[in-house]
């Protein structure tokens, strides 16, 4: 043995570093081989634990599925996938807490992670972080700038923290992605509402003798059909500032309803008067023509309608009609099918239209057409029905 350290020392380090790996190189081998069969084994137990976790998924056991997703992240802290699932599942089950601080760990891991902070900003969102809300949602936004549902959330965040301006900007973004969805829909008739009555009640404040406020009541009254009432706040008003515009329209247009066509043609007069640029009064003025049976002056005035604005449905409607009775059927249909394409939820235009095709020996034009009828004015029965007291 003596001999062996001697040989060593007189070797110097480069030996001494050569046997001592040469002694230990056994034990090195046996521990990589044991961190290997560990590290098999580990992988194993969390594949188990996954399969696990999405078999009680789809039973909807949540409580198993969540410990069993939790189990795993313990093997594996940064899947990033996993994190989002147990937050989605968390989120589900309301609990918004841990539904934020998984969407934390998985952001910390993958900032660019939409899925997480999409779930995160709506868990801020219902925890009242508004802040933290904005923030994540944002985020998300900016890595999926076409989903709805984010800027919907967005739009909620920022209308809680009484920006009712830009949630509009944002629900209307949402509405553009998707514009069936009804929540959207509520959400922005709700804002306009309240912003268009703080409007109202400031305006009263600050001056309650205002021909406006009279105007807004007046509105009101055509809104309720009480025609009679809203003539007279209209005939105040004139009295009261003659000169102001949109309001001997306004008044026009209800005499025609109640069928005092005399009163309502000077009414439109009178406005063009004051804005040569009137659309709504030369169609007024058409329509008159039309009841009375003096076409010539009818296309005048509805031409002229469609000249101050060329997407005016109602008015290319009207042409339409004139132009049947004046014997070019063709191009009454021509007018009409352009009058559905403006204004495809009036329903009285494809009802004429589907009388038009049928006088022309066209059925399968006029059924649909009669159909396309039927199915708006159903609609319409069912809003009305839904927003009766």
């Amino acid at each position: 043995m003596s001999s062996w350290i001697l040989r060593i020392r007189s070797l110097g380090d480069e030996s001494i570093l050569v046997v001592f790996c040469l002694c230990f190189l056994p034990f090195l081998v046996v521990d990589s081989n044991l961190r290997a069969q560990q590290s098999a084994g580990e992988e194993e137990r969390y594949e188990r634990l996954v399969r696990r976790g999405k078999e009680a998924e789809a039973t909807r056991d949540w409580n198993q599925a969540v410990g069993s997703f939790e189990e795993a992240l313990r093997l594996r802290p940064k899947s990033i996938s996993l994190q989002t699932k147990v937050a989605a599942l968390y989120f589900d089950r309301k609990n918004y807490e841990k539904t934020l601080d998984h969407c934390t760990r998985a952001l910390a891991s993958d900032p660019e992670n939409g899925d997480a902070a999409k779930l995160a900003g709506m868990a801020a969102y219902r925890l009242n972080k508004l802040d933290v809300a904005r923030r994540y949602l944002e985020k998300a936004i900016a890595v999926r700038r076409n989903d709805a549902e984010l800027h919907y959330w967005l739009g909620m965040t920022l209308y809680a923290a009484h920006d009712a301006r830009h949630a509009l900007d944002e629900l209307y973004r949402a509405r553009a992605y998707n514009g069936k969805d009804t929540e959207v829909l509520y959400m922005i008739g709700k804002i306009h509402w309240e912003m268009s009555r703080q409007a109202w009640e400031e305006m009263l404040r600050v001056d309650p003798n205002s021909f406006r406020v009279k105007e807004m009541v007046a509105e009101n009254d055509v809104s309720a059909n009480l025609f009679p009432e809203a003539i007279e706040k209209y005939q105040t008003i004139i009295r009261q500032k003659p000169d102001a515009q949109g309001v001997h329209d306004a008044l026009g247009k209800l005499y025609l309803h109640v069928g005092k066509l005399t009163e309502a043609e000077d009414a439109f007069r009178t406005e063009l008067k004051l804005d040569p640029h009137s659309s709504m009064s030369y169609y007024g003025l058409a329509d008159i023509a039309f009841r009375r049976q003096d076409l010539t002056a009818a296309l005048e005035n509805a031409t002229r309608a469609i000249q101050e604005k060329p997407d005016f449905g109602d008015a290319y409607g009207l042409l339409g009609r004139v132009e049947w009775h004046l014997g070019d059927k063709q191009k009454a249909v021509e007018m009409l099918e352009h009058a559905t394409s403006l204004a495809p939820s009036n329903a009285s235009l494809y009802y004429m239209l589907g009388h038009y095709y049928e006088a022309l020996g066209k059925p399968a034009l006029a059924a649909k057409a009669i159909r396309t009828y039927n199915d708006l004015k159903s609609e319409q029965e069912k809003e009305y029905d839904a927003g009766r007291p």
